[in-house]
């Protein structure tokens, strides 16, 4: 569900957070006790976690919203690392593989709200989650009138919901009394189980369940701020049906269970995150990896969490206006640029002596993660010849590509899927994501006559290719300008438009590209999450957005996707992306390798490759920090 474009690679940021007021939200001004100032630099799309789908919002909510089962922060791999989070434990499954039931952990409140009306004292109440507020978050994602993007492709196979969407669409866009409609496959057996009915079996649900964008949401929030408005007299009116709003974009509107709340939220300028004063009892893993220990990460271990009190970000756009805010100790943690990083990183990949005499810390890690750039199988041109596509893969110089413009922080993708999957080594790579200029003439040859046949050549030569690229910064043009040379090594000609986010969406989705820049993070560990992307009944719920459709392909995947792992599935992935990799949907550019710079005194960071939401076992070390503010 992660898409990710070069203009957003991660936000990097060390989130922690506090007890400070009671009161629910304000402007965060007057912050005190354990305080992280930070920036983040990749605008926050949404703060609700129905239509969250990108890392810069995920790594915000993750703090502020829960879902039932979550991963281990400590262990690896994440496969094998689910542990139970709003869930007592972990789902009792029937032998079919067709019906989960998951006991809820008691007495988990939500953040007080106003929402659930007020005590005697004038403060927000708050109350305890219920089974029922996991099947409106289900409802939420499935409602036609709500865009959630990729979230909807996630839960398709639970029994009825299908049924519900195509209902919703029959309802006014603010009567939400939808919600009240049954889903046959989700039932509250009682507020505290849960029991989820699918249509087939679904062996990555439990990785489903473990997104925040799942997290229990209470209808006293939808009726409150989306149904009713401020009267100007200290009480509320009822809103029009035509006035209602679907989706929650004010901080006071928020409503989770996490360890944080939103104090205030003022798009692309700040946000502040502060301790629920009613979280939970929750403690700091007592285990780990084999090396964990050495590098300090089970100090804390069985300490009540979290240890920090409030962080506040504020948001600053210029790279080079972020990287002085860091160089000057006024925020914890930094990525690191591109004209910088000979000054920061040996040839080794070690800290430079100058960094390391800061107390700074460096972590490099490979997220799972690709980028592309996606033809659209649908566009006459490109989608009619599969030798035309190969021939531009082959002649793609990415190693170039990553030592001009990426200081060689990462390596060539020969995959659709990461090589950290265990399918990926099955596979092997893909015949055509390699540089050989020869063979790429070759098929450009073969794919003259192919095209010419077809009547697509103007005047004997190929039209000039558009590629849409996100973001609209000096940096994505030198990148454009690098594309249009690799594809005129082959007489290609190509022309590459910048767009903001939303007007690249629009043209994605309404399959208004030739060719587009793109990039995917893994949702959940499974291979199944890249290959859906290929999947050809995708194609309509905006998941698949090459647009490309295979018989074979997909009755590979419809077989895949209903196994547990075993060899056989890995075996099906295997095939699926070996498909891939001759049809050549898209041109596979890279597995990026990410740099984290942080200074030493925010304790217990451990970057984990998937989840978010670990900002309450982050600590920050008071004394380090004055001393290197003041040069000691």
């Amino acid at each position: 569900m992660k898409w990710f474009y070069p203009t957003a690679l991660a936000v990097v940021a060390a989130l922690v957070a506090s007890p400070l007021v009671l009161l629910p939200w304000g402007t965060g001004e007057g912050l005190r006790g354990n305080v992280v100032w930070d920036v983040y630099t990749a605008p926050v799309k949404s703060i609700d976690p129905a239509t969250c789908g990108d890392t810069a919002s995920s790594s915000f909510q993750g703090n502020m919203y829960e879902g039932l089962y979550h991963y281990h922060y400590l262990k690896r791999p994440a496969a094998k690392s689910v542990i139970c989070r709003l869930a007592a434990e972990m789902p009792e499954i029937s032998d079919d593989g067709l019906t989960y039931r998951v006991p809820l952990r008691p007495g988990v409140k939500y953040h007080r709200n106003p929402c659930f009306g007020t005590d005697p004292n004038g403060r927000p109440r708050t109350r305890t989650v219920r089974a029922e507020d996991f099947i409106l978050a289900f409802k939420r994602i499935a409602d036609y009138h709500v865009n959630t993007g990729l979230a909807w492709a996630f839960v398709t196979r639970i029994k009825g919901l299908k049924a519900y969407r195509r209902r919703t669409e029959r309802y006014k866009i603010g009567d939400f009394s939808r919600y009240d409609l049954p889903v046959e496959g989700l039932r509250a057996i009682d507020d505290r189980t849960l029991e989820i009915r699918l249509t087939e079996p679904y062996p990555q649900l439990l990785y489903v369940l473990a997104m925040n964008v799942y997290a229990p949401v209470p209808r006293e929030a939808v009726d409150y701020w989306l149904g009713t408005a401020d009267d100007g007299q200290g009480g509320r009116r009822t809103l029009p049906v035509e006035e209602r709003a679907t989706e929650f974009r004010e901080a006071e509107q928020t409503v989770g269970t996490g360890p944080y709340y939103l104090a205030s939220w003022v798009r692309k300028a700040r946000l502040i995150l502060r301790r629920n004063p009613d979280y939970r009892e929750d403690y700091y893993p007592t285990e780990g990896e084999e090396g964990d220990a050495e590098k300090g990460l089970l100090d804390d271990a069985g300490q009540r969490v979290p240890f920090i009190d409030a962080f506040r970000y504020d948001y600053v756009a210029e790279s080079h206006s972020a990287w002085m805010l860091f160089e000057s100790a006024q925020r914890s943690s930094s990525g690191i640029s591109k004209e910088l990083f000979d000054e920061v990183v040996r040839p080794d990949r070690k800290l430079t002596e100058k960094f390391r005499r800061k107390r700074m810390v460096l972590e490099n890690y490979w997220p799972p993660s690709v980028y592309w750039i996606v033809f659209n199988i649908e566009d006459p041109l490109v989608g009619a010849s599969k030798a035309f596509r190969q021939a531009l893969c082959l002649c793609f110089d990415v190693e170039s590509y990553l030592k001009v413009l990426f200081n060689n922080r990462g390596r060539r993708a020969v995959s659709v899927v990461p090589s950290s999957f265990p399918a990926w080594k099955e596979a092997g790579p893909g015949p055509y994501f390699r540089l050989d200029m020869e063979r790429a003439r070759a098929k450009l040859a073969a794919a003259k006559k192919e095209l010419a046949a077809k009547g697509l050549l103007v005047n004997g030569r190929i039209p000039t290719l558009t590629l849409d690229m996100s973001g609209t910064s000096g940096e994505m043009a030198r990148r454009g300008e690098f594309f249009r040379q690799q594809f005129a090594k082959l007489g290609v000609r190509m022309k590459f438009i910048l767009n903001d986010w939303p007007k690249l969406q629009e043209k994605v989705n309404n399959k208004q590209c030739q060719m587009y820049t793109m990039g995917w993070h893994a949702d959940y560990p499974d291979s199944e999450n890249f290959l859906q992307l290929y999947y050809g009944p995708n194609i309509d719920k905006q998941t698949n957005n090459s647009n490309y459709a295979n018989p074979a392909f997909d009755r590979l995947y419809e077989r895949a996707r209903v196994m547990a792992d075993c060899p056989e599935r890995t075996d099906l992935y295997a095939r699926m992306i070996r498909i891939i990799g001759e049809d050549c949907p898209v041109l596979m550019l890279t597995e990026p390798q990410s740099y984290v710079l942080t200074y030493g005194w925010i304790k217990n960071g451990k970057r984990h490759p998937l989840a978010y939401g670990y900002a309450k076992y982050r600590r920050l070390d008071q004394a380090l920090r004055r001393e290197i503010r003041q040069g000691r």
